[in-house]
């Protein structure tokens, strides 16, 4: 399972980008959102340290030219997107450069959402399914079992509720192409517990 992606999300300390990168994330997240907890600056996300982790602006409510003068003043290599943006505005961010979050939990069956999803073949990089049916960081996991099957046409990542005791059966059951772990890697919004994210990684990739 090495090459299933990890994404920790939420980053708002030096140490926290630091040992995560040294747990083995691929990705961090940096929140923009106005509502969470977990709020970065641009200039506080632009001061934490470059590692060898992608870097991953969370946005919800901000304008396409917006998210694109943060992403280059941060040094943001992917935007997460939150709101229900557009396949045109996903393809102004620049395709690969997209993490699209969708809701499995706003749609009546997997067909539905697995339409929703398709519509975005060829403008993001990314689908992130996520609990709940708007925002995220809230602690809740989805059903992993009845994404066994979901097979749309970019790779995706599943979030929710993520943490050590439960990313092995995720990975086993849901089959995602990656992880994205935030709250259930804390010891309170914004703070990540590096045991937590250690056991985690190594339940992921062994390594």
């Amino acid at each position: 399972m090495a090459d299933i992606l990890v994404k920790i999300c939420g980053m708002t300390r030096p140490e926290d980008v630091v040992g995560c990168t040294q747990a083995g994330a691929d990705l961090l997240g940096f929140i923009f959102a106005a509502k969470s907890p977990r709020r970065v600056t641009i200039e506080q996300a632009a001061a934490l340290p470059r590692t060898r982790a992608k870097r991953v602006g969370v946005f919800v409510e901000q304008p396409l030219d917006e998210v694109l003068a943060i992403m280059e003043a941060a040094e943001l290599d992917f935007a997460q997107l939150h709101a229900g943006q557009t396949p045109d505005f996903c393809r102004a961010v620049g395709a690969q450069r997209v993490i699209r979050a969708f809701w499995p939990q706003r749609h009546p069956d997997m067909a539905a959402l697995a339409a929703e999803v398709a519509r975005f073949a060829g403008t993001i990089g990314y689908a992130l399914l996520d609990a709940g049916t708007s925002g995220g960081g809230h602690g809740l996991s989805l059903p992993f079992a009845p994404l066994a099957d979901f097979s749309p046409p970019m790779p995706w990542l599943l979030a929710g509720g993520l943490g050590p005791d439960n990313v092995a059966e995720a990975l086993a059951q849901a089959r995602p192409h990656g992880l994205d772990l935030n709250s259930g890697v804390e010891s309170s919004p914004g703070l990540k517990e590096l045991a937590k994210v250690r056991r985690s990684l190594w339940a992921v990739k062994g390594e």
